[in-house]
């Protein structure tokens, strides 16, 4: 059923198609269901200028064995003050949205296709995240999240609602933000796990049923090319697989950036989206 709907979800008009591709289960999935919507795929995946990482070699290894072009893009790392204030003004506020749109400033210089495959949304079906593991991932955890929110008097926040959170326009890894960069560029974006059907399919199942005995397996078990891929990693966050995070962690010693001496770049990132610069 995963694999209708995502195939249902790649059938636009016109035949080719930009895939944002990392290593990760989420956008090889939407590529194959691309694949099989007779769609022709073409894939681009960056690093920074430091390093090839392990997302953008497994993305050129599956473009390799699916036979699409494919596109590497080299984000540089020298210009991060002038990324940073434009990422700001066009409405980053978290640290993790800065981040995660950061790399694609650069890859839309490339893509010359109209329509741009994603597979933003994937990872808040699943609650990948430490916290979620630790509220939700065994009957043990669930207990002991129970008693906490009893002994601080904290209303417990259940799966559903804790997916729905992520789901916020204002959070989903800075969606927002790269959209608006993707509209500037006369893009359109394609979402299909954003679908209100593929959030039904995936809201019908407990934290356990979508992660054992493998995490993700409804994705990894949707399409049999999985099979020739090899080993994929379980979730990564993008931007510290990339290791986007050090290039912004060098914003602390940037007076200009960093302008009230914070210790955190998550502090940094609050400061400018309060605010209290004109940007």
């Amino acid at each position: 059923m995963l694999k209708e709907l995502l195939i249902g979800g790649c059938k636009w008009k016109t035949k080719p198609g930009a895939l944002l591709l990392s290593g990760g289960v989420d956008s090889i999935s939407i590529g194959l269901a691309a694949h099989h919507a007779g769609k022709t795929v073409h894939a681009y995946s960056f690093h920074l200028d430091t390093h090839e990482s392990y997302d953008f070699q497994k993305a050129r290894e599956v473009s390799e064995i699916m036979g699409w072009e494919f596109t590497s893009v080299v984000v540089p790392t020298n210009n991060i003050e002038s990324d940073f204030k434009y990422l700001a003004q066009k409405g980053c506020r978290k640290k993790t949205h800065f981040e995660c749109v950061f790399p694609f400033l650069y890859v839309y210089d490339y893509i010359t296709e109209k329509h741009v495959l994603t597979g933003w949304g994937a990872d808040g079906y699943f609650g990948v995240s430490k916290k979620a593991n630790m509220r939700y991932g065994s009957i043990k955890q669930q207990e002991n999240y129970k008693r906490y929110c009893i002994e601080h008097n904290m209303k417990q926040e259940t799966f559903d609602q804790f997916r729905d959170n992520y789901f916020l326009p204002e959070n989903t890894a800075g969606l927002q933000a790269h959209k608006l960069i993707s509209d500037h560029r006369g893009k359109v974006l394609i979402n299909p796990y954003l679908d209100p059907k593929v959030k039904e399919f995936f809201y019908n199942k407990t934290w356990k049923e979508l992660n054992k005995p493998v995490q993700k397996h409804h994705i990894r078990n949707a399409f049999d090319e999985f099979k020739k891929f090899g080993k994929i990693k379980n979730h990564q966050n993008l931007h510290l697989a990339a290791g986007v995070d050090k290039v912004f962690e060098t914003l602390l010693n940037n007076k200009k950036i960093n302008f009230r001496n914070r210790k955190r770049v998550m502090d940094v990132c609050k400061d400018w989206s309060n605010g209290i610069l004109d940007i």
